[in-house]
């Protein structure tokens, strides 16, 4: 066989294959059809390996094999995020983390985490801390709205408030027992008046109930792979009592999660969705996501939230974050916003760990911007950082300028072209 035979036999196969390779790309992400759209589960499936990117506030391009190219446009404060990730570099803490929500638009305007010294922002996505005296929250809500107790209803307690013991939890009193009311021993974190609550005026499945509608035990919409945040056992009225006073290690959540739960007695009761991504796109322009503010539901009443503010204001102003939140007068930012927020320390499961968190909230009563925060620091022996005092901060930078770094969405305008 001549040599120009063999090449014009051989000729079309190669042209077969390269044409095969050519269609391959379409075949495996073909354009998205018109009117279909992307949700929050499968954008974190794609976002996921690129939470830095996200977090930076600047236009990214992705790739699906499903969606194809992708312009994702996020939602973050660029102003914010690097606020958070200041207060956070270089600390010697082993993890620590920030969450920062606008209310009631669910907006994720920073998040930021570290880890051994290094930023690190899965730390701020993480649900296995401790929850510790923050499930607290989910108790007096739950007593308030069940219940005739009221933020001035007194609860008798024995032993110390910080410890919780079977006999703490015994309702016969002992002539040496000691009263506190709710909004007391919610500002100083009172676990054996929570635990009573927990036990004799709500029950298990309530508080349960209440927990499972505030967030935990479910995966919440986020376009970022959020851990779940989990619930602890029920089944002996110990049980019940450890987890309406936050006092075991089963009960965890997450930084995100935290800031949420906190924003629902400044959101009429009702709990919202995040969202870190404005839009996403694909080449041709077409939206494939939007952004926007969604609701999860009412879990509480108005009349609920207005006792719930004077708890976590009352834990600003004389409870565990008075220090830190200690001279708001002689702050020019601050001294006009409404503050509150509820801390929790616990030790983790290992012994090893000690687990400090600050949940809440500043709200400008002219303006009506509210924002929520929540931070987590991990400590062993020594402590290197103060939740409380990283929230008072980035609370500070969220209404610094007039909020002018806050208010207004990022410009897209000049999004990258695939």
């Amino acid at each position: 066989m001549s040599k120009r035979k063999l090449m014009v036999r051989v000729r079309p196969a190669w042209l077969a294959l390269l044409a095969l390779m050519i269609a391959l790309p379409a075949l495996a992400a073909p354009p998205a059809p018109s009117g279909r759209q992307l949700d929050k589960q499968q954008l974190a499936q794609i976002l996921g390996p690129r939470l830095r990117q996200v977090l930076s506030g600047q236009p990214l391009q992705a790739y699906s094999p499903r969606w194809g190219a992708l312009v994702v446009e996020p939602a973050i404060s660029p102003y914010l995020q690097r606020e958070a990730e200041e207060l956070l570099a270089g600390l010697k803490s082993p993890r620590a983390a920030l969450a920062v929500v606008e209310i009631p638009s669910g907006r994720v305007l920073a998040l930021a985490g570290e880890r051994n010294g290094r930023l690190d922002p899965s730390v701020a996505l993480d649900a296995s801390s401790p929850a510790a005296s923050l499930y607290k929250i989910v108790t007096a809500a739950a007593a308030v709205e069940e219940t005739q107790l009221n933020p001035m209803s007194r609860m008798s307690f024995t032993g110390r408030p910080h410890s919780l013991t079977p006999g703490q939890v015994k309702i016969s009193q002992p002539r040496k027992s000691a009263q506190a009311t709710l909004r007391e021993s919610f500002a100083v974190s009172n676990n054996p008046v929570f635990a009573k609550l927990g036990v004799y005026h709500i029950g298990g499945d309530l508080l349960t109930w209440y927990g499972k509608a505030l967030g935990f035990e479910s995966r919440l919409p986020f376009e970022l792979p959020l851990g779940v945040s989990r619930l602890a056992d029920c089944s002996t009225d110990f049980d019940v009592a450890g987890l309406a006073s936050g006092y075991n290690t089963e009960t965890t959540i997450s930084t995100v999660h935290a800031a949420l739960l906190a924003g629902v007695f400044v959101n009429q009761g009702r709990l919202v969705e995040p969202y870190v991504v404005a839009r996403a796109s694909d080449p041709a322009g077409n939206v494939l996501y939007q952004g926007r503010p969604a609701s999860l539901g009412r879990i509480v009443s108005p009349t609920t939230c207005r006792a719930m503010q004077e708890m976590f204001e009352a834990t600003i102003t004389e409870g565990t974050a008075r220090k830190a939140f200690t001279r708001l007068g002689q702050d020019r930012i601050l001294r006009d916003i409404s503050l509150g927020g509820k801390t929790g320390t616990m030790g983790g499961p290992d012994k090893t760990e000690l687990f400090e968190w600050f949940a809440g909230y500043g709200r400008d009563e002219q303006s009506g911007r509210t924002i929520a925060v929540s931070a987590v620091v991990v400590h062993h022996s020594i402590r290197y950082a103060n939740a409380k005092q990283l929230s008072r901060q980035i609370l500070r930078s969220a209404f610094a300028a007039g909020g002018t770094h806050v208010v207004s969405q990022p410009s897209f305008r000049h999004a990258p072209r695939l």
